[in-house]
């Protein structure tokens, strides 16, 4: 990995993750003298929701990717493969990482709609705040996935 993929990748986790995260709490969050704790109202932790699921497009998918690919790979090797240990080693593997693929393709759809049900309720009353909040978040991610496309093209 280059020095220049590596100061790119940071960038880019830290305008896609660190900044709209840091805009969301100081936004929708309580602290300081006057309170007795750290409290987040319910559209900051739906927010905070969001940026997850940007982070999961953004680098979860990634990985899922790979996952998908190394499972068709052992799915080839296992038609080929002779030795009965080997084959074994090879189910075993398959298993898990279809178990994996499955459970993430699954739980991640749920989530989003759930978190969008209870957003819609929480909306009401705060959608002005949220729109300027959410369109910071928007450029700093913007500034992230150009950061995210240098990382990218660095070889």
């Amino acid at each position: 990995m280059t020095k220049k993929k590596i100061v790119f990748t940071v960038l880019e986790a830290l305008f896609v993750a660190a900044v709209p995260a840091a805009l969301i709490i100081w936004n929708y969050s309580t602290w300081g003298a006057g309170t007795t704790g750290f409290k987040i109202s319910v559209t900051g932790i739906l927010l905070l929701v969001v940026i997850f699921f940007v982070l999961k497009a953004v680098f979860l998918n990634r990985y899922l990717k790979r996952m998908s690919d190394r499972a068709a790979q052992h799915e080839a090797d296992l038609k080929v493969e002779t030795d009965a240990e080997k084959a074994e080693n090879l189910r075993k593997a398959l298993r898990a990482e279809r178990s994996i693929e499955a459970l993430l393709s699954y739980v991640m759809p749920l989530l989003i709609v759930a978190g969008m049900y209870v957003l819609a309720l929480v909306l009401e009353s705060a959608a002005v705040k949220l729109s300027g909040t959410f369109g910071l978040c928007a450029a700093s991610m913007v500034i992230g996935f150009v950061f995210g496309f240098f990382a990218a093209r660095e070889v």
